[in-house]
């Protein structure tokens, strides 16, 4: 009896241990999942909108388990919470892009190679095989623009920031007109290149924004894109904002580019193409690698591309006109 007794107290210490663990994670989720929602009041919350997918996930874990074992009612209102985060990471599979109005086409790299020399011979001989456009190596070094053998057919259309060592170079088999700009309180480079689609002229802009991982460097980075959105908004032709812009689609700082510039989402309809850190199994991964374009173009195609060592995935982006 006294045996029966300790083995009954066992299992409901037990018990509540589980229901109390599944309590908690379910309660840092649901903050989580509401204080994303007010990014732009702190990075820190905007730093929790990054992981929508990954709370939707836990917070069905947890719904599911405290339903069967526990409460239903604290079960639902846990399903609930998971509900509001799959409903916006839902349009990334959703979504049907426009229908390209003709054969023409352009397609673009944008890879963050992260200074990274010994990556180069690797890098080039998998561009050989995408056959992009227009390449868009982010975060690069001389030791990149010294590279014109190796890169071939492909010349570099532009040097660095006089007073960086690192930045954006931009790679094309055929002439584009590029400039550098620079944005934000740091003066972070921007390279705006001119292009075309077929007869459409196009205007890219190839950014890197910096790291949103304290409260200076996050506001140095919504800066940084408030006034890319600017710039985008301010053109007249078709426009692509790409690279590594250190924000997922729900931060705010994202939303606040895009919505501003009138941008759409190239990943809408393509699901899920999570780029960083790149050595990690893809759920495990977060979206901050990005191509944006104006309604006026529509994706036709999407993919990430192998891991080189570094941190970011290479991402392939397929442009056409619409109709």
């Amino acid at each position: 009896m006294a045996a029966n007794r300790k083995s009954g107290a066992a299992v409901a210490v037990g018990q509540g241990l589980i229901g109390f663990a599944l309590v908690t994670v379910g309660v840092v989720a649901t903050l989580g999942t509401i204080l994303g929602f007010f990014g732009s009041a702190w990075w820190f919350f905007d730093f929790a909108a990054n992981f929508r997918a990954h709370l939707a996930v836990v917070l069905l874990i947890v719904a599911l388990a405290y339903s069967l074992v526990f409460s239903k009612a604290i079960g639902l209102f846990f399903m609930a919470m998971a509900a509001v985060n799959g409903l916006l990471v839902l349009p990334l599979y959703s979504a049907d892009p426009a229908p390209a109005a003709g054969d023409d086409s352009m397609t673009i790299v944008s890879f963050s190679v992260e200074q990274r020399a010994s990556i180069r011979d690797a890098t080039f001989r998998w561009i050989s095989i995408v056959d992009p456009d227009v390449v868009v190596l982010v975060d690069s070094t001389d030791d990149w623009l010294r590279s014109e053998e190796l890169a071939l057919p492909y010349k570099f259309q532009n040097d660095l920031p006089a007073d960086r060592a690192y930045g954006i170079a931009i790679l094309s088999k055929d002439s584009l007109n590029t400039e550098i700009l620079t944005a934000s309180a740091v003066r972070d480079a921007v390279v705006r290149i001119e292009a075309v689609i077929g007869d459409q002229p196009i205007v890219i802009y190839a950014v890197q924004s910096r790291p949103a991982s304290n409260s200076t460097d996050a506001d140095y980075r919504d800066e940084y894109l408030a006034e890319v959105g600017r710039m985008a908004r301010a053109e007249t032709d078709p426009t692509v904002v790409v690279g590594d812009l250190q924000a997922t689609p729900w931060s705010h700082a994202f939303q606040d580019l895009a919505d501003d510039a009138a941008l759409e989402n190239s990943m809408a309809g393509f699901g899920l193409q999570t780029t960083w850190p790149a050595d990690r199994w893809a759920f495990f991964r977060i979206p901050i690698d990005h191509l944006l374009h104006s309604s006026e173009l529509t994706t036709i195609d999407r993919y990430l591309g192998p891991h080189f060592g570094v941190d970011h995935r290479p991402l392939v982006v397929k442009l056409g006109v619409t109709t």
